[in-house]
């Protein structure tokens, strides 16, 4: 075996912890330091660790002679098959040579990319795909991304080819086999994208002739937990605005206003919402893979900063448990995209969770 991964609670934030980690990880992949080659180090950590993230750097690369280290911290982890993020925990990741992406050129090869953010990166140089979510469950995506920051906007560090990233990308690429993405939003959007023929201040009137709450296939009273919000599309990304009240007439008030000719569809949370799209990434997961479990599952989610998200951990449970001979590496933050090339084809969303599923048949 030429990779491994290694994830564990501890007891305190210590570097013997991260340390700890880096040896059994490199044990159960059996590469030995000073003969095999390692292509890429992964070490995600939850918040306890942040003040010694640059200590952290510097151990990982010293203990697999790797300067490819990605990683940082991070609002949760997966453990165990749990969610945990209160208590320390580290997840740590090593991939032998057969995962490098260079030195290939010119052979085709598949690749998947992650990326830890501060910012969203809508607001830099990426093309927006399309305003529509992609209608499908499998998503022709090379790039998982998620946007980690603490409490207020508060800094997490994040690591880059083994030193403390200093702008607000860190990314790291790898070469997998037969890579499937797959994408929950989370949410059940009512309808399609409409466009705002009448609205004033915060009251939106109508939509395509119609009274804007018939039109948009609003309920009758608010849903709970969350509520309803209105997704409000831009040139370059998306707003959230929750419906504050539902008017006799159809009108819709709202926390913040809309204007005409802006295109505008309405979302509710569900319960179980995974539940209801976790058989179709099965069926598209058994057709990619032959029916055999994908060796490797990468696991981002947002689920942060908004009543707009999956509502428990449960989401993530059920997702472990149809996917139950996959090895998982899985991280929580602020909010996650995907991206194909320097498309973004998902918005940053606090409510995504996206998965992407892949074996090593190439070691």
């Amino acid at each position: 075996m030429s990779h491994a991964i290694c994830v564990r609670r501890c007891e305190t934030a210590t570097l013997d912890d991260v340390v700890s980690a880096l040896d059994d990880a490199l044990t159960q992949a059996s590469l030995r330091r000073h003969s095999d080659y390692v292509s890429r180090v992964w070490v995600l950590c939850t918040p306890h660790f942040s003040s010694m993230m640059a200590d952290v750097a510097q151990a990982a690369v010293t203990k697999t002679q790797c300067m490819n280290v990605w990683g940082g911290c991070v609002s949760g982890l997966v453990v165990d098959g749990e969610v945990t993020g209160h208590e320390p925990a580290i997840a740590v990741a090593v991939f032998g040579h057969a995962f490098e992406t260079a030195g290939h050129e010119g052979q085709p090869f598949d690749s998947i990319r992650l990326q830890l953010s501060e910012h969203d990166p809508s607001a830099h140089t990426v093309d927006v795909a399309q305003l529509n979510e992609p209608g499908t469950v499998v998503h022709n995506a090379d790039c998982l991304g998620m946007l980690s920051y603490g409490a207020n906007y508060a800094k997490m560090p994040r690591l880059h080819h083994g030193r403390l990233a200093g702008d607000h990308l860190a990314d790291t690429v790898l070469r997998v086999s037969n890579p499937l993405v797959l994408n929950s939003e989370g949410l059940e959007f009512l309808t399609d994208p409409q466009v705002v023929e009448e609205s004033n201040g915060l009251f939106l009137i109508q939509i395509n002739g119609l009274p804007a709450a018939h039109a948009l296939r609003c309920p009758a009273e608010q849903t709970k937990p969350v509520g309803l919000r209105l997704q409000v599309f831009h040139a370059h990304g998306e707003s959230w605005v929750p419906v504050m009240e539902i008017h006799a007439d159809g009108t819709l008030g709202l926390a913040a206003p809309v204007v005409k000719g802006q295109r505008v569809r309405l979302a509710r949370r569900t319960a179980q919402a995974i539940e209801r799209e976790i058989p179709d990434w099965k069926t598209a997961a058994a057709k990619r893979f032959n029916n055999q479990p994908p060796a490797i599952g990468v696991l981002f989610a947002g689920f942060e900063r908004s009543a707009l998200c999956h509502e428990t951990d449960q989401d993530i449970a059920a997702v472990l448990a149809a996917f139950p001979d996959t090895q998982w590496f899985g991280a929580l933050g602020q909010a996650a995209w995907l991206n194909d090339g320097a498309t973004l084809l998902t918005p940053p969303r606090n409510n995504r969770l996206s998965i992407c599923l892949f074996n090593a048949d190439h070691v």
